[in-house]
């Protein structure tokens, strides 16, 4: 029959418990930085970051002016 365990040996499997779950935690957040590295945020060549190759962004800022020419000016067409 089934026997109860004794506080002894629960106490033992909830530090071993604990133990591995520190550890896999620790793994979780080396996987996770790695996984975050690209050609740009480490040493890794472009040609090994894949098909998630960050967007490249513009430096230029929008600016307020409206497009075309001046409020006013007549436009000559055919």
């Amino acid at each position: 029959m089934f026997q109860k365990p004794t506080y002894e040996e629960l106490f033992e499997e909830n530090q071993m418990l604990k133990a591995i779950i520190k550890s896999l935690s620790e793994r979780i957040s080396e996987l996770e930085a790695i996984l975050k590295q690209n050609s740009q945020t480490s040493s890794k060549p472009p040609s090994s970051d894949g098909y998630k190759k960050p967007k490249p962004t513009s430096s230029r800022k929008k600016s307020d002016k409206s497009k075309g020419a001046q409020k006013g000016h007549k436009g000559s067409g055919l």
